[in-house]
């Protein structure tokens, strides 16, 4: 009973061909099967596991990738604004050192409609005196809502739709440098603000300024249109220029990022 009890159990396995020659057998121990199969599933687990691992850690790389894409345009927009800070800060001080230089020369005064004038001593009908804030074009030209972003070498602007014959303000005070037509932009005027700044305004229906004359921020200067040939409706192609870069104009106009 004790050699019955301890006799390994195996598997006979006979092979019987189609034609006329001998059968073959083989013999396997049942104890290699259940090592085989146990070997097999620990393979198939770990394959399982591994491409799981694998699909999450590739996950985790293209997550990494876009944080460190979103962070150097962070990084960018806050160089940007740091150095719009110092441009204010370096205008703050131009508006002091102004006002003290005509301090006891003239009085400022406010009309009916806010505007500034100049009275006292010396007042002549011409002078006016215009704040350096309202020279950075930080106004928006129309409302309405933006329908093309900006992008860099691309699209150099914003476009705004809004209904045709909407008027269209200055965004800063300055000498309107170009007022006519060209092929792309139709109706086109070009402003220059000082400080390096420049607008432009393109798709015009019609001009209402002409080169050389002097803008105040807010001064209708045209009315929107359709005009140009890579106008396909009427909108406002909308630029800023600073040092002969254009910069995107939601970074200085504020009423565009609400």
């Amino acid at each position: 009973m004790a050699h019955k009890k301890h006799k390994k159990k195996i598997l006979n396995i006979l092979l019987i061909p189609d034609d006329e020659s001998s059968p073959k057998g083989f013999k396997v121990r049942y104890s290699l099967l259940v090592a085989l199969l146990i070997l097999l599933i620990f393979v198939f687990v770990g394959l399982v596991i591994g491409s799981v691992t694998y699909g999450s850690l590739l996950q985790k790389a293209y997550e990494n990738i876009s944080l460190k894409q979103k962070n150097d345009q962070l990084s960018q927009q806050l160089q940007k604004m740091n150095e719009l800070s110092g441009e204010l800060e370096n205008l703050k001080g131009l508006s002091r050192k102004v006002k003290n230089s005509i301090t006891g020369y003239v009085n400022l005064s406010t009309d009916v409609e806010g505007e500034p004038e100049v009275s006292g001593q010396g007042k002549s009908s011409d002078q006016s005196l215009i704040s350096v804030y309202n020279t950075i074009p930080v106004k928006a030209p129309v409302n309405g809502f933006i329908s093309q972003e900006y992008k860099q070498n691309l699209h150099n602007g914003i476009d705004i739709v809004a209904s045709e014959g909407t008027p269209i303000v200055a965004a800063g005070s300055g000498k309107v440098l170009f007022a006519g037509w060209t092929l792309d932009g139709g109706n086109t005027i070009i402003i220059g603000h000082g400080e390096g700044y420049y607008s432009y305004y393109k798709h015009n229906l019609r001009n209402v300024v002409y080169e050389n004359q002097n803008v105040e921020q807010g001064e209708v200067i045209a009315y929107l249109g359709n005009s140009g040939q890579k106008s396909f409706g009427p909108h406002l192609h909308f630029e800023i220029w600073k040092n002969g870069i254009s910069i995107d104009p939601r970074t200085l106009i504020l009423d565009y990022n609400k």
